[in-house]
């Protein structure tokens, strides 16, 4: 039985009915559980038989969620832009690895459906257009909270599950969020690493060009406790704790650089990515950690965002 999701939304959401209704979809678009046989069955409680050592030890690897996140302009798209847009960056991101961004589902937030990229592109703005942002007498509010866009890489492996949000056209929240793992697990590995999320981060980017973006690591009390031995706590920012921080050009003030020991490298759209390390970010490693510092403070003082 589900009391509730057990976590804050932050800025996520316009509503607590949006949340609801994201969330639902969400679970109603998870496989269903296949009935097992007598063999399978028994060869399932040998498995779950390995020792909680060994169990400990092959999760330790990856202690963290990680996703990309954007923030963007203000901009009264239509459904059928926001739609267009949302499908492009689909297409692309499987273009980055075919292997990790692959068997897209589209979700319809007030049907309760998802249905195959294949099958959702012909309608994709009527799609988009159901899931317009409601107040909380749900009624449409699309000049507020604008509208939603949600999609998932199915795969059986719920580590290996992908998922990106789109929320614009609307004066509130304006962002997009590409997240691993699943919401009952931590990601693989295999799928959180530094070419494919700066690929993914740029990608994003060139079909929806933002005010600020990065790709980080989180857990829920990451500002609570120290994440290094001796280290202070993290800020609590919108960042979190970045390992790729991006900032685009600006036609009237110069780029908000960080001290030369943070790798930096010019994007297409002349933009400034900035790098904590080209490994996978650990922020329990002291020296990650001081980088990722760095670059959240760079952002900050870039962005004028010190809060979440």
């Amino acid at each position: 039985m589900l009391l509730s999701p057990a976590c804050a939304s932050f800025d996520q959401y316009g509503n607590f009915e949006i949340r609801g209704d994201a969330f639902r979809a969400l679970v109603n678009a998870l496989p269903r559980p296949r009935r097992l046989s007598r063999r399978q069955t028994r060869a399932r409680k040998n498995r779950d038989c390995v020792p909680a050592m060994v169990k400990k030890e092959a999760m330790s690897e990856v202690t963290f969620n990680y996703s990309i996140r954007s923030e963007l302009p203000f901009d009264s798209e239509s459904p059928a832009s926001i739609g267009a847009k949302f499908v492009e960056t689909l297409d692309a991101l499987s273009r980055v690895d075919p292997t990790v961004f692959t068997n897209w589902k589209v979700t319809d937030i007030p049907a309760l459906t998802s249905q195959p990229l294949a099958v959702a592109r012909s309608h994709i703005a009527e799609i988009v257009e159901n899931n317009v942002s409601r107040d909380d007498l749900s009624e449409p509010e699309p000049e507020y909270g604008g509208y939603w866009a949600f999609a998932f890489a199915d795969k059986v492996v719920e580590s290996r599950r992908v998922h990106l949000r789109v929320q614009t056209g609307g004066k509130s929240e304006r962002t997009t969020l590409l997240q691993t793992g699943d919401w009952k697990g931590l990601p693989d590995p295999a799928i959180v690493t530094y070419p494919i999320f700066r690929s993914a981060l740029l990608a994003i980017n060139a079909i929806w060009p933002p005010v600020w973006a990065c790709a980080y690591a989180f857990k829920v009390d990451y500002f609570e406790v120290p994440l290094a031995p001796g280290a202070p706590l993290f800020p609590h920012t919108r960042f979190h704790i970045p390992w790729m921080g991006y900032l685009p050009a600006s036609p009237t003030k110069p780029f908000v650089l960080p001290p030369p020991e943070i790798m930096t490298e010019g994007t297409p759209d002349g933009g400034l990515l900035m790098i904590a390390t080209e490994d996978r970010l650990d922020p329990t490693n002291p020296e990650h950690l001081r980088r990722a510092r760095i670059i959240a403070e760079t952002m900050i003082a870039a962005t004028g965002y010190a809060s979440p």
